[in-house]
């Protein structure tokens, strides 16, 4: 679960929050660091600034206005570049799971299991991971989902 939410932070600004409706104004994000989830090593840099609203319940909404990841493949020096403005919404309200649902354009992280890797996503989707950061139930609605690993392998 951790890795999770520290995978999650950096690119996405995800905190898992319970407690008080709380907000975080929007901050930079100047990070580079190295993600594995792909099965080879991929360097992200992240631009721009993200916020979070924690709220009752154990959910919170994170925001990434005009912010910016570049995703390289290590190896073949491959890369691409996105903007990722949407919004992710975090349930934990379920013991044990997390039920996410992103807006607009994002790039997700499934730390574990057989869908391990990253994903540009556009649109609404959902999916849920439990404890261990294994998704257990796969990308639904109506966005698009983009297999980010395929496209830089």
């Amino acid at each position: 679960m951790k890795r999770l939410i520290v995978f999650a932070a950096v690119l996405l600004g995800v905190v898992v929050g319970g407690g008080p409706v709380a907000a975080a104004p929007p901050g930079p994000a100047d990070v580079t660091f190295i993600n594995r989830d792909c099965g080879f090593r991929i360097e992200a840099t992240v631009t721009g600034g993200s916020g979070v609203n924690e709220l009752p319940g154990g959910a919170a909404i994170i925001t990434a206005p005009n912010q910016r990841v570049t995703l390289t493949n290590v190896r073949t020096g491959e890369s691409v570049t996105y903007v990722i403005t949407g919004a992710t919404h975090i349930d934990t309200s379920d013991p044990g799971l997390l039920t996410v649902t992103s807006t607009g354009r994002n790039v997700l992280i499934v730390p574990e299991g057989d869908r391990e890797g990253l994903y540009l996503t556009q649109g609404t989707v959902t999916f849920v991971l439990d404890g261990k950061g294994r998704q257990v139930s796969a990308f639904e609605g109506p966005g698009q989902v983009a297999d980010i690993c395929a496209l830089l392998a």
